[in-house]
């Protein structure tokens, strides 16, 4: 049987009493909402999903979250524009931004620039548990 990362004994996202850190998707695509929260949640990941900027704004008003999953190109309010603001309402809470988008290296070079703490194309998907874990200190 082979282990994925968070599978593994040595995990230490699984040392009992630790508390399960909390995930915002936010992306207009309900395929990759889906696949980040199976990918996250036997991880040890708690997740919450929006689908826009406006839904995500109003769950980080409800919800303490440890990371924002950001996708940059999205309708009516990008996320590079919301990666400021939410930098200016969370200001501990970790963003990775995410894209697919044709070029994607230019909007997640932008990111990084305005304050991303970390970015990652959606085709390497996979390496998000990784990445968080690695960002939160797990």
């Amino acid at each position: 049987m082979r282990l994925s990362r968070c599978e593994h004994p040595s995990n230490p996202g699984f040392v009992a009493g630790l508390p399960n850190p909390i995930v915002l998707i936010v992306d207009d695509d309900e395929h990759f909402r889906d696949l980040a929260r199976q990918m996250l949640e036997p991880c040890g990941f708690q997740v919450i999903e929006a689908d826009g900027v406006e839904q995500s704004l109003s769950r980080l008003r409800t919800h303490q979250v440890d990371a924002i999953v950001l996708d940059i190109v999205m309708p009516v309010r990008d996320g590079i524009e919301a990666l400021q603001d939410f930098k200016a309402l969370t200001s501990k809470t970790k963003i990775v931004t995410v894209s697919g988008a044709r070029k994607s290296e230019v909007y997640l070079a932008a990111s990084a620039y305005l304050g991303a703490d970390a970015s990652l194309a959606k085709s390497k998907i996979g390496s998000l548990s990784a990445l968080l874990n690695l960002l939160l200190d797990r």
